[in-house]
């Protein structure tokens, strides 16, 4: 199959959760043996500056595509309704409307993008948009084009757990829910990363009605990049966690700063906390506290701290650092919401305590922090758990891409396991900072 992928965010640099996953469907995509081409947008919603060197090596010159902005005149209407939408929500804020923190559903999608797409000198089997903001890119396609929207996540009335908390930002864009169901129908197939969201699109295109325009919905979650695991796992008395600067990552980072590492400290003096990603911006200079910054690979930032710790206690989806951690044979001590929508059957190589018990977060790390033998056998099941994990979402974006009758995929502990993730580059697989 002839297969586009329409992003406005670029696989390279991968140093965000939602990169990797592009990143990762792409050669996912390609390890089935389909013809793809990477088409890219450049939005305000994702400032990240594309390396066209490195998506012209990876995708090929003819298959890499950057579509411009249109004319000046256009781009200046572009720019000027933007301001005018902003100053008038700030407007709304102030006066405390809800309306304040909708976003309108084409809002940040270009005409000039749409004319580029239904110029193209060639034809696709099928296209994959990403998010439901940019899902007018799917109407540039004709009928006999099979339309998929990877969601990422359910955007309707996103801001609300967050204004509840007291934070006026942080949930980056909301819908209404009818301008998220608008966007879900222009797709054949929308793709959820977990279960528990593709219940909820269900649920929620069936409250509007219109069921008969209704999309399939399938799940098929992150892809993990799998190499070897760490071989190494006699580093003692260290963790790390992996991160990007965003406001979910802060809440919990600094909980756990605040309440757990005092308590591990308290009984391993040279404990060392390493942090990787772009949440080395944000965190505090503390003693024990050490910031690795952005890191090409996880797997060495891991051999290093051969035990992850997530406890995350806000967000939605998926949680990307979990995934990596398993992908990098290193077991995960995690919180409730840490573990959201990672089955029982796979998490053989984790931990999980409730939210806020900081006590049995902290006896965990103290344990495995001491215990190379441990860490070692609970890394290897985790490893395992993400070969099943990869077969599975493979599996279930096959079906999805040509149209077959499909439900949800959960592996059998018993299927079929691949020695090395088909990777159609050698590189090793890009870090993420979920």
């Amino acid at each position: 199959m002839r297969v586009a992928l329409i992003s406005m965010t670029p696989v390279f640099p991968a140093k965000a959760g939602h990169s990797v996953r592009i990143l990762q469907l792409c050669k996912a995509i390609r390890a089935l043996g389909h013809e793809l081409t990477f088409v890219h947008v450049s939005s305000k919603l994702d400032t990240q500056k594309p390396d066209t060197a490195s998506h012209v090596e990876f995708f090929g010159e003819q298959h890499y595509l950057h579509l411009h902005d249109g004319p000046r005149g256009a781009r200046a209407v572009f720019w000027l309704r933007g301001k005018l939408r902003r100053r008038w929500r700030k407007i709304l804020c102030g006066l405390g409307y809800e309306h304040s923190h909708y976003s309108r559903l084409d809002e940040n999608w270009r005409n000039a993008w749409t004319h580029q797409l239904r110029a193209l000198d060639r034809r696709f089997d099928a296209v994959v948009v990403e998010y439901a903001f940019n899902s007018r890119a799917l109407d540039a396609f004709p009928a006999s084009t099979r339309k998929l929207l990877d969601t990422h996540d359910a955007f309707a009335d996103r801001h609300r757990p967050f204004v509840v908390r007291g934070f006026r930002k942080g949930y980056w864009v909301s819908l209404k829910p009818q301008d998220e169901n608008r966007g879900l129908r222009r797709a054949d197939a929308v793709i959820a990363i977990q279960a528990q969201e593709a219940e909820h699109f269900r649920q929620q295109l069936t409250r509007d009605g219109a069921v008969e325009r209704n999309p399939e919905i399938a799940v098929v979650s992150h892809f993990i990049g799998l190499d070897q695991p760490v071989p190494d796992h006699s580093v003692d008395h260290a963790a790390l966690y992996v991160g990007t600067n965003m406001l979910s990552n802060q809440i919990s980072l600094g909980q756990f700063l605040e309440h757990v590492l005092p308590r591990v400290v308290s009984a391993i003096p040279d404990f060392r906390l390493r942090l990787a990603g772009s949440i080395c911006n944000w965190a505090p200079d503390l003693p024990n506290v050490e910031k690795l910054g952005f890191v090409d690979d996880l797997r060495l930032a891991f051999a290093r701290a051969p035990l992850s710790v997530n406890p995350t206690i806000a967000g939605t989806g998926i949680n990307i650092k979990l995934l990596d951690a398993m992908g990098a044979g290193v077991p995960t001590i995690s919180t409730l919401t840490g573990a959201r929508g990672l089955g029982a059957q796979f998490r053989n190589g984790l931990r999980v305590v409730p939210d806020h018990d900081h006590d049995a977060f902290a006896d965990h790390v103290i344990r495995l922090s001491k215990d190379a033998d441990l860490r070692r056998s609970l890394g290897l099941a985790a490893f395992a758990d993400a070969q099943r994990w990869n077969e599975g979402q493979l599996a279930a974006l096959d079906r999805c891409l040509r149209g077959d009758t499909f439900t949800d995929v959960v592996p059998s502990p018993h299927a079929p396991r691949r020695d090395r993730w088909p990777d159609p580059r050698s590189a090793s697989a890009a870090p993420t900072a979920a």
